[in-house]
């Protein structure tokens, strides 16, 4: 019987291609080795479309030889799954591999098993953890990026519903990841691949409208790349000249944002203008205004004003040919390589590590890091990520000319913090392009800012309203929470000592400190007495920390031998005792609604609401259905916690669901289960929280004060069968 011959695997020389010349003997040696030994690994094993696994680590270097990254980055891409996949262990890999390498695999297994499609908090420690592996080394990010940007081209092998779930981390993670590092081509392809999946409708259109107009299109990029190109000769300026292909989820982006139909996003035609020199780029933009209008407010120099990953070029939008809106950058050739490959176009391979240019470049990483090590609440920590990693940026100046670059909507406070802590706890006012304003004002771009400081400011509560950055509000917080120590102490522990109560756990306070002793590393605190700080300052419910103290309770109490005792229902049948009830699930009573039993056939007793509309139809049926109705009450000494879901629908805003969880934290209610979801197109967000509830009374009180939450326009809830 003759066996189909498997498919060849591509040579070291083939993987690196046009960029092999780049490499030294003794590199290409260790990427000989490493194949040998990555293939040797992944022996029999394949991937869903049939392939030998190892091609994919394969494609993943091939994608980092074409970022050109250094010899210890490519063997890792090569091995990156090894620990994961194989029987490998790391004391082996590190026995066959010099360092970085073995850390470098490391790193990447460790990001791969990261969720980032399981519940809210652990996509958050996810987060964070991820953000703490690139500060360490960020060429794992870069692994990374490359593994995903392969899975994604072969997506097509994996069931729909993970074919969801990879593509919309991949939307909300990685691309943006992609973005702030610079890597405009990979996140260009990681977001319309994502978007084929997520959005199938919505791609195929585009493709189509896209196709249809392409012949149109090419036409004036193709005429206006000859019409530019002469005029620039004439004065004497030779660059290259291409027209710029716009990702499908750019165009997508941009529909949505403006609301706009396919054929209303006008500048779909884009050029880009690559020359020689810094001089060239300048002397260039002059040219394209003389030959064509420029669009007033659609220039940006990013030459002069680099972005914080190392961005340069000059955009400029002009009326070209047709009248054709039409999107035009200019830049040198060391620019380009830096936007299409970012952070990765500045690695200097080095035996003591990254090279001083690129250290430089990740000076925002490290202050990222910086700011969010104190950041305790996962909804805090998001709203901190998205504004400082994935928000968009305005550039500013010191008096001295110093160019800051901050996100947008920051404060002149927020300006403070980031010179320096010390100057934003002093702050007592801004000059603004020589006038005074007050701290709370928006900085924009080209502002020219200067802090007025006196020794007898201090911060107060008032300032988190005015802060926008998680740099300040961080350091805010810090603050406030070390001038009140001792009173957020004993608030926290009087909190806490409450909610104990109210789930019936009787804890002394002198044994608290032993029985949560093992839980503060999860709950991000050093000592015991910085929990109940923490706790009396807000940042830590103490609901949660009394729901874990609870639950250890009760698992030992399950372990002693339990004393028998006669059961006791919830609900006490008038005339029998000992009667077996059940809650109706079509009504699904509360302790403290007005209640009604229903003698049923062979069931017991169904305990409905006295405005059940069921029951009502039931009795109304006949006169049988009358006489099987019972008085029954509710048993005060014996209300088991009943789960109740609450479903808002809000304004989405930043907050949201701090601001809502608050409520009920303040009522002193647990929430075991949350879920939200941000409709982009019409800024609407639902929150569905699983709520733990004792009577209905603490319903009516919770609705009525999610009611009040700004931006909610409906509040309604569930509670379910126990």
């Amino acid at each position: 019987m003759s066996v189909a011959p498997q498919p060849s695997l591509p040579s070291v020389q083939d993987i690196l291609g046009e960029a092999a010349p780049r490499y030294a003997p003794a590199d290409l040696a260790l990427f000989e080795r490493a194949y040998v030994f990555g293939e040797k690994a992944h022996e029999g094993q394949k991937r869903r479309s049939g392939e030998p696994y190892f091609s994919h680590c394969i494609e993943t270097m091939r994608l980092l030889a074409e970022l050109r990254m250094d010899p210890a980055t490519l063997t890792a891409g090569l091995l990156h799954d090894v620990l994961e996949d194989t029987p490998v262990s790391l004391e082996g890999l590190r026995k066959e591999f010099a360092q970085p390498i073995p850390d470098l695999v490391e790193g990447v297994t460790k990001l791969s098993s990261l969720q980032f499609h399981s519940d809210h908090d652990r996509q958050v420690e996810s987060l964070r953890k991820m953000i703490l592996a690139m500060a360490t080394d960020v060429r794992v990010i870069i692994i990374k990026l490359c593994d995903r940007l392969h899975n994604m081209r072969t997506l097509e092998y994996l069931s729909e519903a993970k074919q969801r779930a990879i593509s919309r981390s991949t939307l909300d993670i990685y691309a943006p990841l992609a973005n702030r590092l610079g890597m405009w081509r990979i996140r260009g392809e990681l977001e319309d691949c994502a978007m084929y999946y997520l959005y199938p409708a919505a791609y195929a259109h585009l493709r189509s409208m896209v196709a249809r107009k392409r012949s149109v299109r090419e036409s004036i990029v193709r005429r206006s790349v000859e019409g530019l190109g002469e005029h620039l000769a004439a004065g004497g300026l030779q660059p290259e000249i291409t027209g710029r292909p716009k990702h499908f989820y750019s165009i997508y982006q941009k529909m949505q944002r403006q609301n706009l139909s396919f054929d209303e996003v006008y500048d779909l035609i884009a050029l880009r203008v690559i020359t020689g020199t810094v001089q060239d780029c300048y002397d260039i933009v002059g040219r394209v205004h003389a030959l064509w209008h420029p669009v007033p407010g659609r220039f940006k120099d990013y030459v002069a004003l680099p972005k914080d990953n190392g961005y340069q070029s000059i955009h400029t939008t002009v009326i070209g040919l047709g009248g054709e809106v039409t999107e035009i950058q200019i830049r040198t050739q060391e620019m380009h390589r830096m936007a299409e490959e970012g952070i990765a176009a500045h690695w200097r391979y080095k035996e003591g590590g990254v090279s001083k240019g690129q250290e430089d470049k990740l000076v925002w990483l490290r202050r990222l890091v910086d700011w969010l090590q104190d950041v305790r609440d996962p909804d805090e920590f998001m709203d901190a990520l998205k504004q400082d990693l994935f928000s968009d940026v305005v550039f500013c100046f010191t008096p001295k000319g110093d160019v800051i670059e901050m996100p947008g909507g920051s404060t002149a406070l927020d300006f403070a913090y980031y010179i320096h802590t010390e100057l934003g706890n002093q702050c007592a006012g801004a000059r603004i392009n020589r006038k005074m304003v007050p701290i709370r004002t928006e900085v924009k771009l080209g502002d020219i800012v200067e802090i007025i400081r006196s020794r007898t400011a201090r911060p107060s509560p008032g300032w988190l309203e005015i802060a926008k950055t998680s740099r300040a509000l961080s350091k805010i917080r810090h603050y406030l929470r070390s001038v009140d120590f001792d009173r957020n102490r004993q608030t926290g522990l009087d909190a806490l000592v409450k909610a104990l109560r109210a789930r019936g756990v009787e804890i002394p306070a002198a044994d608290l400190p032993e029985r949560l002793e093992r839980s503060l590393p999860s709950l991000r605190a050093a000592t015991y007495d910085e929990l109940l700080s923490e706790i009396g300052f807000g940042s830590i419910a103490a609901t949660a920390v009394a729901a874990r103290l609870a639950g250890e309770a009760r698992k030992e109490a399950a372990a002693k031998p339990a004393k028998k005792s006669p059961a006791r229902s919830q609900v006490i049948v008038e005339g029998l005792d000992n009667a077996l009830v059940r809650m109706a699930i079509c009504c699904t009573p509360m302790p403290g609604d007005p209640i009604i039993g229903f003698v049923t056939r062979g069931r017991g007793v169904s305990i409905h609401r006295g405005d059940c509309p069921n029951l009502l139809r039931t009795i109304q049926s006949g006169e049988e259905a009358a006489d099987r109705l019972v008085s029954v009450r509710w048993n005060r000494g014996e209300q088991p916690d009943r789960r109740v879901s609450f479903r808002v629908s809000a304004e989405d805003r930043p907050g949201l669901l701090r601001d809502v969880s608050q409520v009920f934290a303040q009522l002193g209610l647990n929430i075991i289960e949350t879920n939200t979801k941000s409709y982009i197109r019409n800024q609407k967000a639902i929150l569905k929280m699983l709520v733990l509830v004792q009577n209905a009374e603490q319903i009516n009180v919770a609705l009525h004060r999610l009611e009040g939450v700004e931006g909610v326009e409906l509040v309604t809830r569930v509670v379910h069968k126990q």
